[in-house]
């Protein structure tokens, strides 16, 4: 049982947050920009329809475990190796993972 008195506040109630309406508030980055830099993967949102095309996703990321969301960045990707990485570690409830973006061509990765 929790003992502390309620504030009145949001924070209090520690209420989940919606995954049915996942978005992430932070400003936005290139693949091109985080090529040969390492960083954590922290979530992922899949499926979303851009400019650019359909089924896109966004991946948000922090550059030091502990940073704040202020911190972190997201970026969008279509890129099949990094979809597959993403829905594995996923799959593996194993978020976050520390990276390393990596391109080839037009071809973007992660080690």
């Amino acid at each position: 049982m929790n003992n502390k008195q309620d504030d009145g506040s949001l924070a209090f109630l520690n209420i989940a947050p919606d995954e049915a309406n996942k978005h992430f508030n932070c400003p936005e980055t290139t693949q091109q920009q985080l090529i040969n830099r390492s960083f954590w993967l922290c979530d992922y949102i899949k499926g979303q329809r851009t400019k650019y095309g359909e089924d896109r996703y966004i991946v948000l990321v922090k550059f030091n475990k502990d940073d704040k969301m202020a911190d972190a960045r997201k970026f969008f990707t279509n890129s099949r190796d990094i979809k597959y990485v993403l829905d594995q570690i996923k799959q593996r409830n194993a978020f976050p993972r520390h990276v390393t973006m990596r391109a080839s061509g037009t071809r973007y990765y992660l080690e």
